[in-house]
């Protein structure tokens, strides 16, 4: 045992599986291995629509549906669980996200990994376009997650009209396509 921990000063379950015992205490019908990939999956999807510390109504509407078709859960349960993650995300509880990635990469598949990324870049899009430091946050993501540059640029190309950078080079050059 950690001197910290005996101490009471350090968490005796890391984040990510507090955050999975959060959700299984709302969804009761959970088991804790699916609490854990909802856990992370929705972390995730936060992570990217929070990281210019704001979520806004536009991300808001595709977080939970996005949650729904990809972790396979009711639209009813899939607003309890972006409810309880947006609300730690954005208190000053906070969320583990190199914790929550490192549990989703331990028990994704490749598929699950890549379908993430691609629910990531349309958090991004919610607001009409894929800011830098969003693209960079699902970049970050990935290289984590283990995904190669190959898969990355694969899910993203489908996303590159929605790149600010692309929008302002198309608008530097008067709407015209090169």
């Amino acid at each position: 045992m950690s001197l910290l921990k005996l101490l009471g000063w350090a968490d005796a379950e890391p984040p990510a599986e507090r955050l999975a015992a959060t959700i299984q205490t709302r969804l009761t019908d959970l088991p804790p291995a699916r609490a854990e990939f909802v856990a992370a999956f929705a972390g995730l999807l936060v992570r990217v629509a929070y990281v210019d510390r704001s979520i806004s109504e536009a991300e808001r509407a595709v977080l939970t549906p996005l949650l729904a078709a990809n972790a396979g859960l009711p639209a009813a349960e899939a607003e309890a669980v972006m409810e309880i993650v947006t609300h730690r995300a954005t208190t000053l509880e906070g969320i583990s996200y190199a914790s929550l990635t490192r549990a989703f990469n331990a028990i994704a598949t490749p598929d699950e990994k890549e379908r993430l990324i691609d629910c990531l870049f349309a958090v991004a899009t919610a607001g009409g376009s894929i800011s830098l430091v969003e693209d960079e946050e699902v970049r970050a993501v990935a290289r984590a997650l283990l995904l190669s540059h190959q898969q990355l640029i694969a899910v993203r190309s489908r996303y590159k009209d929605q790149l600010e950078v692309i929008q302002a080079a198309r608008r530097a050059r008067g709407g015209r396509e090169p």
